[in-house]
């Protein structure tokens, strides 16, 4: 893994502000992977926003970091609802227009 591509945890919870033990619970719930390399923990840029998304909802709603495994199954189950929600309203829509066009 590049190095460029991660940022150590110890700067992202000095930068987002959060304690080191809500990444760990965090990682021990799943909700995140962690890389260690050199005597350090880093997490990959690509899952910051996902982690963003964390922190947001832990302060936001006040949600302990340990029930947070439940809130993040919730939306993901959410996201794909929506996506079918968009698959379903696609696949109408050219219903819609192929019966138009036959009128």
């Amino acid at each position: 893994m590049e190095k460029e591509n991660l940022i150590t945890v110890v700067d992202f919870c000095r930068y987002y502000k959060v304690d080191l033990s809500f990444v760990q619970t965090l990682e021990q719930r799943g909700l995140i992977e962690t890389v260690r390399a050199e005597q350090a923990v880093f997490v990959q840029v690509d899952h910051l926003a996902s982690l963003e998304r964390l922190i947001r909802i832990h302060h936001d709603l006040d949600i302990p970091a340990e029930n947070l495994d439940v809130i993040s199954q919730l939306i993901v189950e959410l996201e794909s609802l929506h996506q079918e929600i968009r698959s379903l309203e696609q696949r109408l829509g050219f219903y819609e227009q192929f019966e138009n066009s036959t009128e």
